[in-house]
């Protein structure tokens, strides 16, 4: 049966190498569909011009149509105006325009930031700064030792006296949904100021910032199909209005002399200088394209996260982090092996899949591990890419092979059988696609 995947929409998988290459690396960055390489070259050849401020007519149209865009972000996250969306470089930017702009207010020293252990670096360190400036206390959800948040405890950190909630809706590094809701929930009954770190969530959860009742959420287009050096910053209004500007410069300017300045309202305070104009026009036409598949996708990711869970708990040793709802990510060690070693290995073999700390530090030292193997899938993958992965990670797990690699009693004897055969022989003679794959190392 032919598989309902996208993948034909993509034109990264018609050419070349490409063809071959197997690409589990979307949690990092997604590859763009057809319509949004064309929102870029109908940009350059027919609106390029900057937006805001012009008489001319063209400009006026891109403004027009830059607005617009803001308008279906809005309506795309179920803000209220749409004068809450910032448009800035990407996720990281937009959680530093927060920290940074509250560094400027009055926050009483003593106060404290709650973030979980499966934090990004980049929900940890602007806050980590924010805490040196401000004489803060920065407390942490745990997590067991599957990475699962331990929420009784987590919650227990969230007090009067916490003034700042940060918190992931997905675990880039495992893929993991996090139960920030309920977190959510009684921050708002303490007063202390929410964000939501939805890098990894926007390409695969419907989010509805209503229901979250959260001050802030974040998120990066390149992650959702749109172009890099796109991201948003929503924030509800009131919110916005007293938050104090970021950069300043051109186009976030009211009124300015020699000595004093004051400032445009929300959003265009926050958004000093030239946009990106066309990464703006890609973030819409990418979540248009999200917005008329979503069943599909959605349907296709759960399916191919179910085979690949149910392949990797065939492999002798895999641990995988992170239990419970997930995305397409899913986050693996093999006992005994060297993940960057492997992920080596794999790379030969043409996976791309990401190997590391993932930008979880903190969060891998907790695991006890140095870094992992991280596949991701996004609308484009197929189950047969998970079965000639699986057979890369078994041909990667035989090459190394230590001694007490997990390789059955019969399969060294069948090694030490068909050492000395010939090839053909050898391939010929061997037992299952690891011993073939193995002969052929």
């Amino acid at each position: 049966m032919k598989e309902h995947s996208l993948r034909a929409q993509f034109p990264f998988f018609q050419h070349g190498n490409n063809q071959q290459t197997i690409y589990f690396d979307s949690a990092a960055t997604t590859q763009k569909p057809q319509c949004v390489i064309d929102t870029i070259i109908d940009f350059y050849t027919y609106k390029n011009t900057n937006v805001h401020r012009a008489s001319h007519s063209l400009a006026q149209r891109t403004t027009n149509e830059f607005e617009q865009a803001r308008t279906y972000v809005k309506d795309f996250i179920g803000a209220t105006h749409s004068a809450e969306i910032i448009f800035t470089k990407g996720a990281t930017e937009s959680i530093n325009l927060v920290a940074k702009a509250l560094a400027d207010t009055d926050i009483p020293n003593g106060k404290r930031i709650l973030i979980s252990a499966t934090e990004h670096h980049a929900n940890l360190v602007p806050w980590q700064q924010l805490a040196r400036q401000k004489q803060l206390e920065i407390d942490v959800i745990p997590v067991d030792s599957a990475g699962n948040w331990l929420i009784e405890e987590g919650l227990s950190l969230l007090t009067e006296a916490t003034c700042i909630v940060a918190l992931g809706m997905v675990s880039n590094a495992l893929g993991t949904i996090n139960p920030i809701k309920i977190f959510l929930d009684k921050a708002n009954s303490v007063n202390a100021l929410t964000l939501v770190d939805a890098a990894q969530g926007i390409a695969h959860l419907a989010i509805d910032v209503q229901r979250l009742n959260c001050d802030f959420l974040v998120f990066s287009g390149h992650k959702a199909y749109a172009s890099t050096g796109i991201g948003v910053l929503y924030g509800k209004k009131a919110k916005l209005e007293v938050l104090p500007v970021f950069l300043t410069g051109g186009e976030m300017i009211q009124k300015v002399d020699y000595q004093t300045a004051s400032f445009q309202a929300a959003p265009f305070k926050f958004e000093a200088g030239t946009p990106n104009v066309e990464g703006v026009l890609t973030l819409k036409q990418a979540l248009e394209f999200i917005n008329t598949h979503r069943k599909q996708i959605d349907h296709h990711e759960r399916q191919l996260t179910s085979y690949l869970l149910a392949k990797l708990a065939l492999v002798k040793g895999i641990v995988v982090y992170g239990q419970g709802e997930r995305i397409s990510t899913v986050s693996f060690s093999v006992n005994g092996y060297n993940s960057h070693d492997l992920g080596t290995l794999l790379n030969e073999q043409g996976v791309a899949m990401r190997v590391g700390h993932h930008c979880a530090m903190p969060l891998m030292k907790t695991l006890g591990v140095a870094g992992t193997l991280r596949i991701s899938l996004a609308c484009y993958n197929e189950k047969y890419e998970i079965d000639k992965a699986m057979v890369a990670l078994q041909v990667a797990i035989n090459k190394i092979a230590p001694d007490n690699s997990p390789i059955e009693h019969d399969e060294k004897v069948n090694q030490q059988n068909t050492e000395n055969m010939p090839l053909a022989e050898a391939v010929q003679s061997a037992k299952g696609w690891d011993s073939v794959y193995r002969q052929i190392m």
